[in-house]
């Protein structure tokens, strides 16, 4: 049984997946046994195929969990999750197909649930001082910075940072949260957090690096401010339970 699983959700990811997971078979020797479940959503390049290839070559056991159209970067994570919920593992890991979040710092993700200090592990980009050197944009720096003020005011809540897509979980926090309940899309980390800290989880928040080169992040801004708005309106409306 292994004691991690680490999920890739991935779309139209043929450019990055296969450097992603060279990066991930160099980093193992830090991490336990892990399962590796790659989410293929709706894929229309062959994402799925090349990570087959890459997996093989690397020498890593790969299992391919499809979408047969696009669903989201959440519905992504929760087909993840249940799978991995299946597997009995002591850590759930989210690791992005387009390399922005390093493999090499898993294993300070996964530290504090392995060790049993922590429910969750968030991941912040912001918390390590070196995001505008790694070349994070200044608009989106600010309005990261911006924006994680304005829900901890309104959540009455104090993160770092809501807007990182590097996320451990133990399966009792998963199991906590009602996250088949919450969104498809692309702010589904942030909700999952706003869930943790409502539920009194214990949130360990590390500091971690990122990469801005060329085929990483494609968000597009205005949907998901949209997004954002949304999740704090629905909170204010009491639209989430958390008991």
């Amino acid at each position: 049984m292994p004691e991690l699983a680490v999920i890739i959700p991935a779309y139209n990811s043929i450019k990055t997946i296969s450097a992603t997971l060279a990066r991930f078979a160099a980093a193992r020797a830090a991490l336990p046994q892990a399962a590796l479940l790659l989410v293929d959503d709706g894929s229309s390049d062959g994402t799925a195929g090349a990570a087959k290839r890459a997996a093989e070559k690397l020498g890593l056991d790969l299992r391919v969990l499809p979408h047969e159209k696009n669903r989201g970067y959440g519905a992504a994570q929760k087909t993840g999750f249940k799978a991995a919920l299946g597997l009995g593992c002591r850590a759930i890991v989210l690791l992005h197909s387009d390399g922005q979040y390093a493999p090499e710092e898993l294993p300070v993700m996964v530290k504090p649930l392995l060790d049993g200090s922590a429910d969750m592990c968030a991941g912040s980009r912001l918390l390590s001082g070196r995001a505008r050197a790694e070349g994070m944009p200044l608009a989106r720096y600010l309005a990261n910075g911006w924006l994680t003020a304005l829900e901890n005011k309104v959540f009455g809540l104090n993160f770092a940072e809501y807007h990182s897509g590097y996320m451990a979980y133990a399966p009792a926090a998963l199991h906590a949260i009602k996250f088949e309940t919450l969104t498809d899309k692309f702010h589904f980390d942030g909700e999952m957090l706003l869930c943790a800290g409502k539920l009194g989880l214990r949130v360990a928040q590390v500091p971690v690096s990122a990469n801005y080169g060329p085929g990483t992040s494609s968000l597009s801004p205005l949907p998901y401010l949209a997004e954002v708005a949304g999740v704090m309106i629905r909170y204010l409306k009491r639209g989430y339970f958390f008991q």
